[in-house]
């Protein structure tokens, strides 16, 4: 389905109790609907919605974020590593990705932009096994936490999790952030070891370990609407 030349992708949620709309960065407009709203609404409620959505769309735009637009950069910053990669393109029979200091070349069949994004993707969580897992690890054992292990994968909504056995998963967006803002992420994550939600037993374990906790985490969010696009590629999103 398409609004004003905008993809469109209806979902219903069970426990939603009103209309929910999204404008998801490079994938278009999402809507999600309660049972007992009909499908055959949304063109209505997009109508009705209009200055909204299209204030989103500039916004994305500005980024290289809306759909359409070529997600490819010409070059990745990594604050965490305090590093640049110059990113070049050329043309190939099946993708590939070849990483010379700090260079990357990206071969592509024509047109496979998604593919592109994908091997970036899988690049950058390479990149954070080497450097976040240790992190994680130094951090755990400064801190005298426990943990079971370390994984580094491309998250779609999180900066990271804790499973109830103590294994700490960590997005490879991290690199994105200085290491104060990753840091923080980390000691969230090691909190949560002994403390499953986010009760004041939580939350002041967190600002023991690291005072300036809420000027972090405020610029953690932040953060995330300012990742690159190709980072919130998703494999289906392939040749769109």
């Amino acid at each position: 389905m398409q609004w004003n030349s905008i993809p469109v992708t209806v979902t219903r949620n069970p426990r939603a109790r009103k209309v929910w709309l999204k404008m998801r960065s490079c994938r278009g407009i999402e809507v999600v609907l309660p049972y007992r709203v009909s499908t055959s609404e949304v063109p209505s409620i997009l109508e009705r919605h209009k200055s909204w959505l299209m204030e989103r769309l500039a916004d994305l735009e500005t980024r290289g974020q809306a759909p359409g637009q070529n997600p490819l950069p010409d070059a990745v910053t990594l604050a965490f590593l305090n590093r640049e990669y110059f990113v070049a393109y050329g043309e190939a029979v099946r993708p590939e990705l070849h990483v010379a200091e700090t260079q990357l070349r990206v071969l592509l069949p024509g047109g496979e932009t998604g593919a592109g994004a994908l091997l970036l993707q899988m690049w950058l969580a390479d990149l954070g096994k080497c450097h976040l897992v240790p992190f994680c690890r130094e951090v755990a054992q400064l801190h005298g936490v426990s943990i079971s292990g370390v994984r580094v994968r491309n998250q779609a909504g999180r900066w990271g999790s804790c499973s109830a056995r103590g294994g700490i998963s960590l997005n490879a967006k991290l690199l994105f952030l200085p290491r104060p803002l990753a840091r923080n992420v980390v000691l969230h994550e090691l909190c949560h070891v002994a403390h499953r939600n986010h009760g004041p037993a939580f939350k002041a374990a967190l600002r023991e370990l690291d005072p300036l906790t809420d000027e972090h985490e405020a610029r953690i969010r932040t953060a995330w609407e300012e990742l690159p696009a190709w980072t919130k590629w998703r494999r289906k999103d392939v040749g769109a």
